[in-house]
């Protein structure tokens, strides 16, 4: 099973949807682009799998390939490096509501796919910088 994750950047955030098909699951958020922010950067777009981790004081989280996760983020907290925080709706200012409760949909319906002994990848893809940035190249695929 594949979900898709469309997103957009800013240099102050980067935010999307996450897709299982064309039914929505939740919006998230991340840190920027990493031409925006080297130290604390949001995952590189490709394709990535999917596994649930459970760690005694830190709770449920999705381990994205190596080196990312999805979890919980309060709303009075930015996402870290390499680190999806699921929301349910951004309020006025990008301000996310229900952080909570999106992760623990969005494991639910996860856990029925692991249950069935279903491989779940993540696809990340995100809109074009609308500008050009020396420190965000444009792709060439000419």
């Amino acid at each position: 099973m594949r979900l898709l994750l469309k997103r957009r950047y800013t240099p102050r955030h980067t935010l999307g949807r996450l897709y299982l098909g064309s039914r929505l699951l939740c919006c998230i958020r991340e840190a920027p682009k990493s031409c925006y922010s080297p130290h604390r950067h949001c995952l590189p777009e490709g394709v990535f799998e999917l596994e649930s981790v459970h760690g005694e004081e830190s709770g449920w989280a999705i381990r994205v390939g190596e080196g990312g996760w999805i979890r919980h983020v309060g709303p009075d907290r930015l996402p870290g490096h390499l680190e999806i925080a699921p929301v349910t709706e951004f309020k006025s200012g990008a301000k996310p509501t229900f952080t909570r409760l999106a992760f623990q949909k969005l494991l639910d319906e996860l856990g029925g796919l692991w249950e069935r002994g279903e491989v779940v990848e993540l696809q990340v893809t995100g809109a074009e910088i609308p500008y050009r940035l020396s420190a965000c190249p444009m792709p060439n695929f000419s």
